[in-house]
């Protein structure tokens, strides 16, 4: 059955006569009358009853009237429904943030919200080797990470902006109590929560150990930092040493936590957006990552 011969029923069964139905649905006369011809014929029946005045439903008129506007409102639903779904997916984001990078996505996405309220985040948060093999893999589109020491062939980078780690403890730690520079042997009288050490923070501290003869840190707790809340309510709570980024120095503040001051214990880094090379990204997608140099140009300072 042919969605068009409804609509022209439906517009003969509303006028009552077939030049205004013509006219309303923009077909010639001739070709109204073969649509609701085509009808009758398929179903069997008379759907109007002929007369100089007009077309008056029949009774099969009248049932099937009904009807048709229920599969014509359906069908309108499902067009409807088919669009919002296909503008969902072109409004879609895939993004990859480490935990340090994720407040900056979760502040351009807000940003880009007010101006794009269609837009949707597909957002994963992983370390940076996991981040990037799915950025080859093609399972996101862009990745916000701090800049790999070796870069894969087959991705570019954009860089964002320049942060630092720090080491964290809790404001009341007997660290603070001197109020002067912490000495490296002091670090390591203390617990460590730390990443896995394939991470270049852990990496980072190790050498620092080293540096200063110290042997290593004694992690009593090896996390991968994906609840910087977690892991900053822990260090908050015992005589933990832990790193923090700048971009999460301030919820690390408001949990109590302080940054101790040590010599060269400030490791900065550079963030980077992570596209590959080959492939073209989505006008929004693009959007985004323009965003993300936008709110990188305004880092939120540590309170």
């Amino acid at each position: 059955m042919n969605l068009d011969d409804l609509t022209y029923f439906l517009a003969v069964a509303q006028t009552g006569l077939l030049h205004r139905a013509a006219t309303q649905v923009g077909i010639s006369q001739p070709a109204l009358t073969k649509a609701v011809r085509r009808l009758e014929t398929q179903l069997g029946v008379s759907l109007f009853e002929r007369s100089p005045k007009g077309m008056q439903l029949t009774r099969y008129g009248i049932e099937f009237q009904r009807h048709a506007m229920t599969l014509r409102a359906t069908y309108e639903d499902t067009l409807s429904q088919i669009a919002e779904l296909h503008s969902g997916e072109l409004a879609k984001v895939r993004v990859g943030a480490t935990p340090a990078t994720e407040p900056l996505v979760g502040r351009t996405f807000l940003s880009l919200l007010k101006k794009r309220p269609a837009l949707r985040l597909d957002l994963t948060v992983q370390l940076s080797d996991a981040l990037i093999r799915a950025l080859l893999e093609g399972e996101i589109d862009l990745a916000v990470a701090p800049m790999p020491v070796d870069l894969p062939d087959d991705l570019h980078a954009v860089p964002l902006l320049s942060e630092s780690t720090s080491i964290v403890c809790r404001n009341d730690h007997p660290l603070c109590a001197t109020g002067k520079a912490v000495e490296p042997k002091d670090l390591a009288r203390y617990p460590w929560i730390l990443p896995g050490r394939s991470v270049s923070a852990r990496q980072q501290i190790e050498a620092y150990f080293q540096r200063y003869h110290l042997g290593e840190p004694r992690v009593h707790v090896q996390s991968n930092y994906s609840s910087p809340v977690g892991v900053f309510f822990l260090i908050a709570n015992t005589d933990m040493l832990g790193i923090c980024s700048t971009q999460h120095r301030p919820i690390a503040e408001q949990l109590g936590l302080e940054v101790l001051s040590a010599s060269h214990a400030n490791w900065p880094r550079e963030i980077a957006c992570l596209v590959r090379k080959n492939g073209s990204l989505s006008p929004l997608t693009t959007t985004f990552m323009e965003q993300l140099g936008d709110e990188a140009a305004q880092p939120k300072t540590p309170r």
